[in-house]
């Protein structure tokens, strides 16, 4: 009879392995965190972000922008969306500064709201207002059309 020596089986099948193994396996050590394995899309989030509240009268939104002047933004109402653009621009100071660390994000963006239906983007019923970094956008619903009694009349 021929033996066959024993090897300890791997497979996540055969539930051999640990959960610290399958880990390593699939994410590896070598100092990376996880955030800096997945592609760039998945590891950087919307600039800048955007948050949107409604009340009876308006739909407002806003979008935290330090560091940007008025004359930065370009707003374009087309249809039911408001299309917001403009850059925040890298100013180097060479004065003796060596960074160690950039998280603020710099670079041209771009971002599209879509409004529901009873929001009115005439551009000139939409107010855009910029104060400590933050571009408010208020833009109005459509007035409430009220219900109108039809009467019917024998042919």
């Amino acid at each position: 009879m021929n033996l066959i020596p024993w090897r300890r089986s791997e497979s996540p099948v055969t539930g051999d392995v640990s959960i610290d193994d399958l880990w390593e396996r699939l994410w590896g050590n070598g100092g990376e965190s996880l955030a800096s394995r997945l592609p760039e899309m998945f590891r950087t989030r919307p600039f800048p972000p955007v948050n949107i509240a409604e009340t009876e009268e308006n739909f407002c939104i806003t979008m935290d922008c330090p560091g940007l002047e008025e004359k930065d933004f370009e707003i374009q109402a087309m249809g039911n969306q408001l299309n917001i653009s403009g850059e925040r621009k890298w100013e180097e100071e060479k004065k003796g500064k060596d960074y160690r660390r950039v998280e603020s994000q710099y670079g041209k963006f771009e971002r599209t709201v879509q409004l529901p239906e009873n929001a009115r983007t005439e551009p000139d019923r939409i107010h855009a207002s910029y104060k400590k970094g933050v571009l408010t956008l208020t833009v109005p619903k459509l007035e409430k059309t009220p219900a109108a009694k039809i009467s019917v009349h024998a042919g």
